[in-house]
Formats: structure tokens, sequence, C-alpha cells
């Protein structure tokens, strides 16, 4: 593919990153194989069987003889009974746990279905995932996933999945500190010019950003980059990051904050055009713009990618949001690993072997590691309980309750902050917010890890070390409260890892507790989650029969309703009619 000038983008395929460990994890099983075609259909077979990504009846369960359109596909099974087989398997592979399909019928759904997606140098269908699924992470040098080569996994990239196993956590107590470095690690190095892209520019983006960013700090007095102000950055072509950042501060002086983003979009068309002046603030011509908009998209260059910068550098916990969440600027509680990526990285360097790109970005920069476990400053704590107070006080109930719900349903967050935190940390942080809210005497003590803003991250580690692992911490008189809330939907995941995890957490808690001499005599849970199996009512009944310990499961809009007429914390321990135990009659 010819090489041409582009404004930056970011591969939308894994837009959650906790995919991207469980990826690599189910990678790791094909690690020094040669990637030919059967490789390949037992790779994506394996992540589809893992459920790591999980089709539709549409492609996966519907069986197709054979297919002439974007490529060729025969069947491999052209037998009556092809159909029925693979409406078959497939309900055995949906309705069952997670790896409990055996592979070889995985195999034979993936040798008699289609996907209709086809990548240049894959055969169509289900090989082209591979893709599509991998080539981001090429890029940050995670992986070597190419046709026909010997598939790699980087020293960054096995620091990913440090605790990963089949595609998933090891352990339900797992420290995300891992990934944060090799995210961190990634993107100090992430160049635009790297021989998986072909664009022209030659530009260290996440350094670029930071540099831009403290240079209007510093010089301006600015809370950082705005969001609309990201467009500049995504059309600018090299690491000059005083003119980029001058360019922003002249834009601002003279439209101020209050313009449209059709306004943004032409000026930053024009650092795209080469016969134009780039470093003089001006609109692109209707010339320009006519022949290169279905090039340079408005919505994308406006909305989708700020949107995935926002989203992938807060994956490096060098970045906080500000000015509820229109600003991104450098997060304090990182000064020093934000240092050494401007002193380290900020430089281009030119790769003309895959090689070479891939050993310079698989090495792992130990200066950029975060410490496992690490002790929270009391400055940092002190920003996750103002930020869980202001909005306790700022949000009203119908909002917090839709919010709760975006984090475990279909509908996205368009809010400006939450939109940029992963739904596990939201609904942890909102589940705090809630509760402040019914209770605005109590002290609430979330775990999570958060930026300088007290914005989360990502979850609450699990109880390793001297830590309990509890998510958030709550107080009231002489009662110490933990509050549990999880997405999963899954009976098996509720059951089976999350009440133990609770149950055990209490057990911690009234330990230290009692060995620091506190004044508490009452602990107990409260479980948050969607679609609760009855199954959660018996066990917990079993936990109170034989451990004596009390946890309380709230379904999530059962919960915010209920809490808008507390009176104290005890209030919450009832045992709702969805979560009844189950009796013989």
């Amino acid at each position: 593919m010819a090489k041409r000038r582009k404004p930056i983008s970011f591969d939308t395929t894994l837009r959650n990153p906790s995919r991207i460990p469980q990826f690599i994890s189910i990678l790791s099983n094909f690690e020094g194989e040669i990637l030919d075609d059967q490789t390949a259909l037992k790779l994506e077979g394996e992540i589809i069987r893992q459920k790591i990504f999980t089709p539709t009846k549409q492609t996966l369960g519907t069986y197709m003889r054979d297919y002439n359109e974007k490529f060729v596909f025969h069947a491999k099974d052209q037998s009556d009974k092809a159909q029925h087989k693979v409406l078959t398997y497939f309900y055995e592979w949906s309705g069952g746990e997670k790896g409990a399909l055996p592979l070889n019928k995985m195999i034979y759904l993936l040798e008699n279905t289609i996907t209709a997606h086809k990548e240049a140098g894959w055969k169509g269908g289900w090989e082209s995932r591979i893709h599509t699924q991998f080539n981001f992470l090429n890029e940050l040098g995670f992986v070597y996933v190419v046709k026909e080569k010997k598939i790699k996994i980087s020293t960054n990239g096995k620091l990913m999945i440090t605790e990963y196993e089949n595609g998933y956590p090891k352990e339900d107590t797992y420290d995300e500190s891992f990934e944060q470095s090799a995210f961190l690690n990634a993107f100090a190095k992430y160049q635009i010019n790297n021989p998986f892209r072909s664009n022209t520019i030659e530009v260290n983006f996440f350094p670029l950003v930071l540099n831009v960013i403290q240079y209007l700090d510093e010089k301006y007095d600015r809370p950082g980059i705005a969001r609309q102000d990201l467009p500049f950055v995504i059309a600018w072509g090299n690491n000059d990051f005083e003119s980029l950042a001058e360019l922003i501060y002249t834009f601002r002086q003279e439209f101020g904050y209050n313009t449209s983003n059709e306004l943004v979009y032409e000026y930053a068309m024009n650092l795209l055009d080469d016969t134009s002046p780039n470093d003089v603030l001006s609109p692109a011509s209707e010339t320009f713009i006519e022949s290169k908009g279905s090039d340079y998209k408005f919505d994308k260059m406006t909305g989708e990618t700020p949107d995935e910068v926002i989203r992938k550098l807060r994956l490096t916990m060098l970045i906080s949001l500000r000015g509820a969440g229109r600003f991104i600027d450098i997060n304090t509680n990182e000064k020093v690993k934000v240092q050494h990526v401007l002193d380290k990285f900020s430089t281009n360097v030119a790769f003309d072997d895959v090689n070479k790109y891939f050993d310079f970005m698989g090495k792992v920069d130990n200066s950029l590691v975060f410490t496992v476990n690490s002790i929270e400053t009391q400055e940092a704590k002190d920003a996750k309980e103002k930020a869980i107070d202001e909005w306790a006080v700022n949000n009203n109930w119908p909002f917090l309750k839709e919010e709760m719900m975006n984090c475990v349903g279909k509908s996205a967050s368009s809010h400006l902050v939450l939109k940029y935190i992963k739904e596990p940390a939201r609904l942890e942080f909102l589940s705090a917010i809630v509760i402040k809210k019914a209770l605005p005497q109590l002290k609430v003590v979330a775990n999570y890890k958060a930026d300088d803003q007290g914005f989360p991250f990502n979850t609450a580690s699990g109880g390793q070390k001297n830590q309990v692992g509890a998510d958030i911490d709550v107080y009231e008189n002489n009662t110490h409260v933990i509050l549990e809330p999880t997405i999963s939907k899954a009976r098996s995941f509720q059951v089976e890892h999350e009440l133990p995890s609770i149950r055990n957490h209490i057990f911690a808690t009234n330990k230290k507790d009692t060995s620091e001499l506190k004044v508490y005599n009452d602990w107990f849970a409260l479980f948050i989650a969607t679609n609760i199996s009855p199954d959660v009512g018996d066990q917990v009944a079993v936990m109170k029969y034989i451990n004596n310990v009390d946890v309380f499961p709230w379904d999530i809009e059962d919960f915010v309703n209920f809490s808008m007429n507390v009176k104290s914390i005890k209030d919450y321990k009832v045992i709702r009619s969805y979560v009844q135990p189950q009796r013989m009659p």
C-alpha cells in the first residue's frame, strides 16, 4: 500500500481495552507457530471458544454452503446434515460456559459458516478476523501476528498478560498495574510512521500530546488540551509541539471556547493541505475540503478519533480529565513518569524493518512500570473523596440511575467524563456516589485507582499483601460496610467468584479492624449487580448459615430507587424478594 499524508487515527476494533490482554493471552498458546491457514483457524477458534469474541447466530450459527460475493467460499461439509449440525454446535457453544465446546467442534463451525470480511493477504471470512483483531497490537509492539510468519509476543506483551491465562485473569484478586505498565510502555514509544501503518507523517504521538500540554500549562496556565482542540493534534504532521501549541492557543484567543466543531474542522483541515502554510492560523479552502472531505471525514476528526485518543491515552494513567471532562491534562500524581517519557521518547526514529520496530516497541522500560499494590498518597485519597462528594451533590437521582444502568446495558454513556472510564470502574465510582448522596454523613472510601481529579482509571485491586481488597469501604458510627459492585451478569461469576471474594473481604475487614482496635462491631456487604440469579440468594443464605457473614444483594435499579429514602446504612440490611432463598414446598 502506497504511503500518503493522513490524519492520525487509532484502530477501534478493540475499543474495550480490557479485551487486549485477553486476545494476547489466547495468542500466547500459539507463540512460535507459523501463522498459516490451519493455525489461523485454530487461533480464531480458540478466541471464540473462550468467548473473548462472541459472533452472532447470523454468522457463526448459519450454515453457508457456498459464497461468491466479497470472496469465494465453499463449506467443507457439503452434506444435507451440515445445516443441522452447525446449529447444534452453535447452541452448544452459546449456551455453555467459556471453553466448554471442544476445539474440533468450533473448527467445524468456522469451516462451514462465514463472516463477510476480507483483508488483503488473508483468506476471506473468519481468518481475516485475525488481522482485524491483532493489527493494532502489532503497531503497539505487543505481538507480531503476520500471515505466514512465526507468531511472536514481545516482553511488553508478556508483561501485559502477567496475570492472565486462556484469556482471563488467573485469580479474582489481581492487580491491573501490569496492564497499565504495558500500555504506558507501548504508547510512550508509539510512532505514527511505523511499518504497520501507511502514513508519511513522523509523529511520536503521546510525547507530542504531553509536550503540548506541558507547554500550554507552563506558558499560558491553561488546563491542558481541550477535547475540541484534539483535531489540531490529529491533523498535525511532525513533533514541533511549540508551533502546534501556539496555533491552538491563537485559535482560542481569536474564537474562544464557544465554537462549533465545524469551525474547528475547517481550521484543522488546513494543516493537512501541503499547498497551504501549516504554521499560520487559517481555514482550509473550500476546494480542499470538497476534495478531501471523504478521506478526512468530519465525524471522524471531530468525534470518533478524539474519543479514541482520550480513551487510549487514559490507559497509561498519565492523563487526567479536567473542566468537567472538556480538557485532558497531565496527571500530577505521575509527574516523574511524564518527564521520563518526554526526555526519552520525543525524538522520532525511522524504522525500515518490521523486526527492528518490534524489538524497539517490545522492550520494557522499567522507569515506566507501575508498582504493584503501591501505597496511595493521602492527596490521591482526598481527590477521590472530593470527587465523590461533589458528584453526589451536583447530580440527580435519574441521572445516576441511568448512568449505572449504562454500565451494564447496551447504551453507551455520552457524559464527557464517564464515557472515558471503563464500565467496571465506572460502576464502582457511581455506586460510591449513590451511597454518599443517600447518606451524606457517611465516610466513603473508594479503592479504585484514580487521576488527580479523583476520576477512576481502573477498578480496586484484589486483596493482596496488607490490602483487604474491598471495592468501596463505607463507615457509619460503629458500622463498617463494604460495597461490591459488578458488571457481570453471569450466574457462575456472581455465585462462584464474586460472593466467595466478598465473604473473604468481610473476614479480612473484621480482622484488620479488630487488630487495629477500631470502634466497629458490625460488618456486612452490599453486593450490587444486575440480572441477579436466584442462586445468589441461595449462596448468601449458605454463607450466613455456615460463616455468619451478612451479604445483601441489590439489583442496580432497585439499589438506586431504595437509596432515595434511606436514613441509615443499616436500612440496606434487607434480603429483597428476588434473592429470597429457594425452598422445596
